[in-house]
């Protein structure tokens, strides 16, 4: 009996920290020259730091990532808004890309702490106001923001953004895993074996993208280097659990606002944006037929005119 139980704790030994190792000494992990390279590291409070890439100069938009994403992920559209005529700000959110990753403590990894964060970059830039563009997860920030310092924003922008109104994470596979309190191990552990780390990425770039077409060449690839840098995957599962999008007092935004949607998104439903733009008062929404989730990645363009054309008639 002795022997049985010590041949299937070496089992499971070798089951749990074997792909991990093998990964690390074999180098069948993401090809870490996929990832773009770091813009400038500002420092804010509490002794941590944003990744900020900036393009062209004028009124300053900001724009805010969601999760598991990166300031990178918004492809060309800070180029095309700068080429309008603004300040384009993008940056990692703490515990993305490249900039800093923080202790999960209870306060840590929530809306109310990106906010916190944004408004500490607004102060580090010297920007007492802001357009600001958040995406998925990236929405709830904004909105959050624009909640408790509106004064800070000269307008939001909500592309494909969360709102009250946004359901629960699925009972598909990931759904199940982000809810487990073992999540992030899980995630770690599935990464480190290329094969399920590719099925993995590819499955969530068909639900984002909507249509395989869709994808860009080599997108996969990158997102899984992007996703290797050390604590990605802890920040996703984290904010992920404490989303709290139903407490969104959306209902209470009084900041000029274009709501973006995509009729095609399986990530952030169309009826989250009817909903926000019910909610709040004097909203624009514009919906774009047979976009998905990833509207600044596959319709940058169309995005870059209607947030311009909305900008001029709200000066």
């Amino acid at each position: 009996m002795r022997r049985f139980m010590v041949v299937i704790v070496t089992l499971v030994v070798l089951v749990v920290y074997g792909p991990p190792l093998a990964t690390r000494l074999f180098g069948w992990g993401p090809d870490p020259s996929l990832r773009p390279p770091p813009g400038k590291s500002v420092a804010i409070s509490g002794g941590l730091s944003l990744n900020v890439v900036e393009a062209g100069s004028g009124p300053p938009v900001v724009l805010v990532h969601g999760l598991p994403s990166n300031a990178y992920d918004w492809d060309t559209l800070p180029q095309k808004l700068a080429a309008k005529g603004y300040r384009v700000i993008a940056y990692d959110r703490v515990g993305y890309g490249y900039s800093s990753r923080s202790a999960p403590t209870p306060e840590r990894y929530r809306l109310e702490s990106n906010a916190r964060d944004l408004a500490a970059l607004l102060d580090a830039l010297g920007l007492s106001r802001a357009t600001l563009v958040g995406w998925s997860y990236g929405g709830g920030v904004v909105q959050t923001l624009a909640l408790q310092a509106p004064e800070r924003v000269a307008h939001l922008v909500l592309v494909a953004a969360v709102g009250p109104a946004q359901p629960p994470e699925g009972s598909d596979a990931l759904g199940l895993v982000l809810r487990s309190p073992i999540a992030a191990g899980i995630l770690r552990w599935v990464s480190s074996i290329p094969p399920l780390s590719r099925q993995l990425t590819q499955q969530s770039m068909l639900q984002v993208f909507a249509q395989p077409q869709a994808i860009p060449p080599g997108w996969s690839e990158y997102t899984r280097a992007m996703l290797a840098l050390p604590g990605t995957l802890d920040a996703f599962v984290l904010e992920t659990q404490r989303a709290g999008y139903a407490e969104l007092q959306s209902q209470a935004l009084h900041v000029p606002t274009l709501v973006l949607q995509g009729t095609d998104d399986y990530s952030v439903p169309p009826a989250v944006a009817e909903d926000l733009h019910r909610k709040i008062a004097g909203s624009e929404l514009v919906t774009i037929a047979a976009g998905s989730h990833m509207l600044p990645v596959t319709h940058a363009d169309a995005l870059a005119e209607r947030i311009h054309a909305f900008l001029a008639q709200h000066p």
